[in-house]
């Protein structure tokens, strides 16, 4: 169902209750977070606040917005949910289609395609976001309430797929076919916050802590009231519902001391850039008895603070979770548990990561200004990994890159990608275009399929380079991808052929003929038709032996990085990859073994 268990809670269980009256059931999602009811609680007032309450926006342009930005996001579980919400309240699967793939040619009017057009900016690019976007929603009709409910929904959907790539829930619909979104250039617009005008966009009123709780219950536990709050007092029942569900995440759970609570939401605000978020709690840990500095070092780099190691493994999950959600697997999760983590805990880990997904869209949205100064130095140090060094661009934007993609030959390319050089991106592709073709062939074994999920692929690989943090070379990143979305297809699979299981349940192969080779093959074969020999025989190897052989002896890549990329230690990679030479050679032996008449193909 997920990667956790699930636990059995009452069926009077209020937010139970209240999904089931919403949907007829319990969504998969819900049921992976069982171990931790606060969580299911904040969750379904987060989906009511921002989805269900029908005001300025309808129930049909709000899951709108979700469908797109999950579609985005390659978020398989959250598309197909909300599909399906869809669905009952009368789209058509024609125009549902029509959204995931061009929602400008959906028939949908101007206002509609402009309000989409900006939440798919937001999900997409949310630092390019200004005052001069929520003008021109203004221009067109839309006040600043409508406007405020498409950036909850727009960050109710990070949200989601965070939550869905931390737990890893089976879908409870048939997934949706997602093809790539002709927006998609819009992801990397050039910024122009610099040039509008300062926040927050829409008009806030007044609220007095002595008459409204949330701010008086700030006041008490904080002795401030936080600015994020304020930009969305034009509708105070929000401030409500959402403040109270924030603390359910933040303050409301036993599993995890507060301290590490507050160095998770640091760590996972720092590597999305969510500085907002960054700064308010960067300023808690150190009411928490770190020093100034300390506490600075965990939004810069974790790894270089004074932690215990055991909460250093945490925060690399967090990382992960943040920066590369598309790569977390069951094997994260173990590796929590074999470092000494409960389920609870980890649990927790994954909703703080979600939150703060949530709490960066709304205060790019709304242009929220920050309640304290970042740390010192912070986009000059910040980094997600040790020994990244800044690079400038011609815009002065820090990219961080590793000591590992210092000697990496697209390098450059990567710089120029990440600071929105559409041009670097392409030239990136085209080089590694093959070898990604190849590695999902190896997986997949069609070639139909692996046109589709480079497709995929390439658009996962676009929309996440800004977050590309060097810890490998460019190429082992896009192998990578490539590799968990062939996967992905895979599991979807009947009788799916496993790639997963340890090296001890490698069931022992004994080749049944192996005969000398020619030495010189191409004496009884061209090239051409060798080639093919090879590629058949390669494709007709187990799947687990197929990509070990492609990547190691065909792309030729180093030992550790195969083992790396496939989750395996460096023997088991050895011990596959030489079963699967053996079983190669059985099945090519015939083509190649010297006969007393010559060569036979």
């Amino acid at each position: 169902m997920s990667f956790f268990r699930e636990v059995q809670l009452d069926d009077s269980f209020g937010p139970f209750v209240a999904l089931k009256e919403r949907y007829g059931f319990i969504p998969n999602l819900i049921r992976a977070q069982t171990l931790a009811p606060r969580l299911i609680e904040a969750y379904e007032k987060f989906e009511s606040i921002a989805l269900v309450k029908e005001n300025a926006l309808s129930r049909i342009q709000k899951e709108s917005i979700v469908l797109i930005v999950a579609a985005a996001f390659q978020d398989a579980y959250t598309v197909a949910a909300r599909a399906a919400i869809l669905r009952s309240l009368g789209l058509s699967e024609i125009k549902i289609d029509q959204l995931l793939g061009d929602f400008r040619g959906a028939g949908l009017s101007a206002s509609d395609i402009a309000l989409l057009d900006f939440c798919f900016k937001l999900g997409m690019n949310g630092t390019s976001i200004d005052s001069k976007d929520i003008e021109g929603l203004r221009s067109i009709g839309y006040d600043d309430g409508s406007i405020l409910e498409a950036v909850l929904a727009c960050a109710l959907t990070r949200f989601f797929s965070a939550l869905s790539a931390g737990l890893g829930p089976d879908p409870d619909f048939e997934p949706q076919k997602v093809s790539v979104p002709v927006v998609v250039q819009k992801i990397f617009s050039p910024a122009s916050h610099l040039h509008g005008k300062q926040g927050p966009y829409i008009r806030t009123t007044y609220q007095s802590p002595r008459t409204f709780a949330p701010f008086a219950n700030f006041l008490k536990g904080h002795g401030f009231i936080p600015n994020l709050y304020r930009a969305q007092t034009l509708r105070p029942d929000i401030v409500e519902d959402e403040s109270a569900s924030i603390g359910k995440i933040l303050m409301g759970g036993k599993a995890l001391t507060r301290a590490q609570t507050e160095s998770i939401f640091v760590v996972a605000s720092s590597t999305i850039l969510n500085t907002y978020c960054v700064a308010a709690h960067c300023n808690i840990l150190r009411r928490y008895g770190l020093s100034p500095e300390e506490a600075d070092q965990i939004a810069f780099d974790h790894r270089q603070s004074n932690l215990p190691e055991h909460d250093k493994i945490m925060l690399d999950f967090t990382v992960k979770l943040a920066s590369r959600p598309f790569e977390v697997c069951l094997a994260d999760i173990q590796k929590l548990r074999d470092s000494g983590f409960t389920d609870e805990q980890v649990l927790d880990c994954v909703a703080l990561t979600a939150c703060s997904n949530f709490l960066n869209i709304i205060r790019l949205g709304l242009g929220v200004e920050p309640d304290f100064e970042l740390p010192p130095g912070f986009e000059q140090n910040k980094v997600h990994l040790p020994g990244t060094e800044a690079r400038l661009t011609k815009d002065d934007a820090v990219i961080p890159i590793s000591a590992a993609a210092a000697g990496d030959s697209d390098a450059g390319l990567v710089a120029d990608a990440q600071a929105g050089n559409l041009d670097a991106f392409e030239e990136l592709i085209r080089r590694h275009n093959s070898m990604l073709y190849r590695t999902l062939m190896a997986i997949l074994g069609n070639p139909e399929e692996a046109q589709d999920a480079m497709q995929d692929a390439l658009l996962s690989a676009f929309k996440h380079v800004a977050g590309f943090q060097g810890r490998s070379k460019f190429s082992t990143w896009l192998v990578s991808i490539a590799r968990n979305t062939a996967l992905q297809r895979l599991r979807t699979r009947k009788n799916m052929e496993s790639l997963d299981e340890p090296a001890g349940d490698e069931e022992e192969f004994r080749p049944r003929q192996l005969r000398a080779w020619q030495d010189d093959p191409e004496q009884a074969h061209s090239k051409e038709e060798i080639r093919q020999i090879v590629e058949r025989g390669i494709m007709g190897l187990p799947a687990k032996y197929r990509i070990a052989v492609m990547l190691r002896d065909i792309e030729q890549l180093p030992t550790e990085e195969v083992a790396r990329q496939l989750g395996l230690s460096v023997p088991a990679l050895k011990a596959r990859v030489l079963r699967g030479r053996l079983m190669l050679r059985e099945l090519l032996s015939p083509h190649f073994a010297a006969r007393a008449g010559g060569a036979r193909i």
